[in-house]
């Protein structure tokens, strides 16, 4: 670690051994990731070794974050790279993630819960509530996280190809390429969405779940206007992934 002085401003400068141990990432990854472009030093000295400094610091910390939600490397570079970027931007978008990941994580354990005391005779599940839990987190990671600015190319993760949408308040159909073509428009219309799966009801290949979404919606005013979203939703499932979708869209002003 050393102090780097330019423009009269002090600099914090860590080697990759420094930046390694500050991290908790090894000196094989740092130098891998500047192998591939991922992430560059901020210069290198005289001895050839790497400098970071905060830019770089803080680019690796968006890394960890994008390698923590399950994002690969060559995702993760595609999105930093991109001309609109923003850091604080993706971390408010990763805040929220994280979150509602949590808000899964309790609904997993509360079935876990529950499970241990039907089987100890205290409670009596229906089938469907085994499945809860997960049908819930599937639900949220299709519809939610997948559709996030940035995370386009989960869409694939959970839609077949050959997708057949039905968008009954629209009377249309798409498909995924579609889907992949109006997403920018659509994030650019919904600004500040927080959305809540209720109501999720699962069976061995279909799930059907509601949405409650709040939003600033743009398309026609400027300055935007709250509105919400309460979206049913219906998936028929194909070696694990939706092969159909009925979706049925209402918008009210709040």
């Amino acid at each position: 670690m050393m102090l780097n002085i330019s423009d009269g401003k002090t600099k914090m400068s860590y080697t990759v051994k420094n930046l390694a141990k500050l991290s908790g990432i090894s000196i094989r990854t740092l130098r891998f990731y500047d192998t591939i472009g991922l992430l560059k030093p901020a210069y290198y000295g005289d001895n050839n070794y790497r400098y970071y400094e905060e830019e770089q610091i803080l680019m690796l910390q968006q890394i960890l974050f994008y390698r923590e939600l399950g994002f690969s490397l060559n995702d993760i570079q595609r999105t930093i790279s991109s001309d609109d970027f923003n850091k604080i931007d993706a971390l408010i978008s990763h805040k929220q993630v994280l979150a509602q990941s949590l808000d899964r994580t309790k609904k997993l354990i509360k079935t876990i819960d529950q499970t241990i005391a039907h089987l100890r005779g205290k409670i009596t599940m229906r089938d469907e509530e085994l499945f809860v839990g997960f049908a819930h987190k599937f639900a949220f990671d299709s519809f939610v996280t997948a559709f996030a600015p940035g995370n386009e190319q989960m869409l694939d993760k959970y839609f077949a190809a050959d997708l057949v949408m039905f968008n009954h308040a629209m009377s249309k159909q798409l498909g995924l390429s579609d889907l992949k073509a109006r997403l920018p428009d659509l994030q650019n219309m919904f600004k500040d969405l927080k959305s809540e799966i209720k109501d999720v009801i699962a069976d061995e290949d279909r799930i059907a779940f509601r949405v409650e979404q709040n939003a600033l919606f743009s398309k026609h005013i400027p300055d935007g206007i709250q509105v919400r979203l309460d979206v049913m939703n219906l998936y028929k499932l194909d070696s694990g992934k939706v092969k159909e979708w009925q979706i049925w869209v209402n918008i009210t002003e709040i």
